[in-house]
């Protein structure tokens, strides 16, 4: 049965051998807007701790969840294996959720695939949005950034670029919507953000080469405090638990990292971060005079 009750909407996630901690959160975000959830399952494991998150989700549950594994080549690759799971599905959906694993949705997600989606016209062929990025700890971010979020569903499209990869062959024009949604993946300890940054990095990534895990300390994060603001809105309800988990076994860190942020932002720093959010903010806000009427607040989902 639809989500939405007159269009479909799929999603194809992967994961891979890292354990993803923001996995449920993120599955429990879209469980009531996504009818099919295909997983690429790039582990290489029997069975890897993300596979039984999946598996304790409200996907598996219902039977809307496809689990394939597949080896990692890449970031394309990655979603182009995804993505083909889903050409294989019978039931072809009208519309594409794209997820990444540490991205939580909040309520709002199923006010846009019911009220907003289903009437756009056929020239539309994209929704975007905006991200909340997380540095360091879930007290700070380091921008929202304009986010690719909803595609309608073609099977031509394919992924490229091994590392950032976009999808072509997406039709249409691109509706970009004052909708913020939380991105928690540069949430860490040093060692496996280095790790991370790391694999980026050996794909093509064209950034200063991070420090290996042995050689990350604090200073990975610390060295970004002129990059940071604080954040000062609200955590998504179902990713809530989860940030308290997460925060209570990394208490002493978080704490240290809290401080070290607090001491090295200086007055210039501050003012400055201060523009860049209220530039940022005003940027979402003016997506309201674009497209009257089409987007509203909810506090509530609909």
């Amino acid at each position: 049965m639809s989500k939405t009750s007159t269009i479909t909407i799929a999603c194809a996630l992967c994961v891979g051998s890292a354990i993803e901690r923001y996995l449920a959160p993120a599955l429990a975000g879209i469980a009531g807007v996504v009818d099919t959830l295909v997983v690429n399952d790039n582990s290489g494991l029997v069975r890897s701790p993300n596979v039984a998150t999946l598996e304790a989700s409200a996907f598996a549950r219902d039977g809307r969840l496809r689990i394939a594994p597949h080896p990692f080549v890449d970031f394309a690759d990655m979603r182009n294996r995804a993505y083909a799971e889903l050409n294989a599905h019978a039931a072809r959906p009208d519309w594409i959720l794209f997820l990444d694993a540490d991205e939580v949705h909040g309520e709002q997600l199923r006010y846009i695939a019911r009220q907003i989606l289903p009437g756009l016209p056929a020239s539309v062929g994209s929704v975007d949005a905006y991200t909340y990025h997380f540095f360091g700890t879930f007290r700070w971010i380091s921008d929202i950034a304009r986010r690719f979020v909803f595609f309608r569903y073609d099977p031509a499209i394919v992924w490229e670029n091994a590392v950032h990869e976009r999808a072509i062959g997406v039709r249409g024009t691109s509706v970009v919507l004052p909708y913020t949604y939380h991105h928690y993946g540069n949430v860490a300890l040093p060692a496996a953000l280095a790790e991370k940054h790391g694999r980026y990095f050996d794909l093509g990534n064209p950034v200063e080469r991070p420090p290996t895990p042995e050689a990350a300390t604090r200073e990975v994060y610390l060295a970004k405090a002129a990059d940071v603001r604080p954040y000062r809105s609200t955590h998504p309800q179902v990713a809530r638990a989860a940030l308290a988990e997460i925060a209570t076994d990394h208490a002493v860190e978080f704490a240290l990292v809290d401080a070290g942020f607090v001491a090295r932002r200086t007055f210039a720093m501050r003012a400055a971060a201060g523009v860049r959010g209220a530039n940022e903010t005003l940027r979402v806000a003016l997506r309201r005079v674009e497209r009257p009427g089409l987007y509203r607040e909810t506090t509530h989902a609909r």
